[in-house]
């Protein structure tokens, strides 16, 4: 959904210090030269808190055209929630970048420049989930499993190898809960053991969970696997990536503008993720907000 342009002299650039290397840190210093060439003004933060006490002091007295997420979608979804209503770049360096595939970003600094310069904005649906905002999807089930693992054994840049091992332990040997969902346009009550609620129409590896899904239509799509067994899981995830066929009965798929998640199998714990972060404990609330992320584009 295009909209207007944005204006301003400074451009912000928050770098994730854990996020990209090699050419990734190329390009963000190419992106800060393009940008300089232009005629912005340029200020690099790694550090959180230094930023936003920045862009505290500059309130009212500096024009900031937008805020680079200089990252993966952690970083872009940290940086929507601590500056709601700042127009938004993304220069993708993390680990699956599903926002920035969606939109078109590329991993070029030059081209981010080219962008920025533009001003041209398109507004997105984002989501609140549990007081949070969330960009592309939350989810509960074994992926939620392994993001949570994936972080607390993280101690530096995460690649797609990161996920291999938890992966197929949450698959092979994880604990399969069953989870009871509510929501707003559809009164009954549904159950399955994994849940995704997605705003984008696919997921990490690429995998089509929801390829009707669209970020700008109001709506969150959900998507219910209703399997009990880890090696029909496994197999459902596999023909979901080689595009074979998926029974009807097996999954249940459907838009609604908000919709609630609890764990019903004995009091067994489980937790969600939401935007490839861990989100804590279930349960959960999810609702859209129609075209509430603003983010700088070519059209």
């Amino acid at each position: 959904m295009a909209g207007a342009g944005v204006s301003g002299s400074w451009v912000v650039v928050q770098r994730n210090p854990l996020s990209g290397s090699g050419r990734g840190v190329r390009e963000l210093f190419r992106l800060v030269w393009a940008l300089r060439r232009r005629g912005f003004r340029v200020r690099l933060f790694s550090d959180r808190v230094r930023l936003d006490a920045w862009m505290r002091a500059a309130s009212g007295i500096r024009d900031v055209r937008c805020i680079v997420a200089a990252g993966g979608d952690g970083t872009v979804a940290d940086l929507v929630n601590r500056h709601p209503g700042i127009a938004l770049a993304v220069l993708p360096l993390g680990t699956e970048n599903l926002l920035a595939k969606f939109v078109g970003f590329r991993r070029s600094g030059e081209d981010l420049a080219e962008v920025i310069s533009g001003g041209r904005v398109c507004r997105l649906d984002s989501a609140v989930c549990n007081g949070r905002r969330v960009l592309l999807m939350v989810s509960c089930g074994p992926d939620a499993d392994v993001v949570a693992e994936v972080h607390r054994r993280r101690s530096g840049h995460i690649s797609r190898l990161s996920y291999v091992v938890p992966v197929l332990r949450a698959l092979l040997w994880g604990r399969l809960r069953l989870f009871e969902v509510t929501a707003a346009e559809q009164p009954t009550l549904r159950s399955g053991s994994h849940v995704i609620i997605s705003n984008v129409p696919r997921y990490g590896f690429d995998l089509p969970f929801c390829p009707g899904a669209e970020p700008d239509d109001g709506l969150l799509d959900v998507r219910i696997y209703h399997g009990i067994g880890r090696l029909g899981m496994l197999w459902h995830v596999l023909r979901l990536k080689l595009g074979l066929p998926i029974g009807v009965a097996e999954v249940t798929v459907f838009r609604t503008s908000a919709v609630s998640v609890r764990v019903v199998d004995g009091g067994f714990p489980a937790e969600f993720q939401y935007d490839g972060d861990p989100g804590g404990p279930l349960p959960l609330r999810v609702q859209v907000e129609r075209g509430s992320l603003c983010l700088l584009t070519r059209a």
